[in-house]
């Protein structure tokens, strides 16, 4: 059911992304999406998650919504999602032949296999989509209880591994299915 409602329209649409920046900017506005809309169903369903929120607090069942999008789009963009969607491995294609493109105008010493290029891109990027799911979270609440979110669960604080649960990279990193 989570999956059903991932939202990738603007990915699989023809022509969105052609150039390299392309890629950056379309998996960041779709993440700007997600977040939203489940929020509000979230809160409907939860009458504490907006004080919960509203207070610094990201609700751990709706954080957890948000490492699995996270993963999710991580797979479209690896080309490791599984699921039905006709469009999906056309997204990562595309997004391998730009970075060829640009990895071909390299002298041959630099140049670099595909998963090479996708990796460098996501290492790059990937702190800026899950970024991106936090600015869409909390665009509504008070500057002192966003700054206070987006410190708490920037990137680089939910890459440290704490208590046994793992880093939010090695959680997207897992198998599709073995996230499920």
């Amino acid at each position: 059911p989570r999956r059903q409602k991932l939202c990738v329209s603007s990915l699989t649409k023809q022509r969105k992304i052609k150039e390299k920046e392309d890629i950056r900017t379309e998996f960041i506005n779709l993440q700007l999406l997600k977040p939203h809309f489940a929020w509000h169903k979230y809160k409907r369903d939860n009458v504490n998650a907006e004080r919960e929120l509203t207070s610094g607090i990201i609700p751990h069942e709706f954080k957890r919504q948000m490492y699995y999008t996270f993963g999710d789009y991580r797979d479209i963009f690896f080309g490791t999602d599984i699921s039905t969607h006709n469009h999906i491995p056309e997204v990562s294609q595309k997004v391998i032949t730009i970075l060829e493109r640009e990895n071909l105008t390299k002298s041959e010493v630099k140049q670099k296999l595909d998963n090479e290029l996708l990796d460098d891109w996501w290492n790059k990027h990937g702190h800026e989509i899950w970024e991106g799911m936090l600015c869409a979270l909390t665009h509504e609440i008070k500057d002192e209880e966003k700054n206070k979110i987006q410190t708490t669960y920037s990137y680089k604080e939910l890459n440290k591994s704490q208590n046994g649960t793992p880093s939010l990279d090695d959680f997207a990193k897992k198998p599709q299915f073995f996230r499920w």
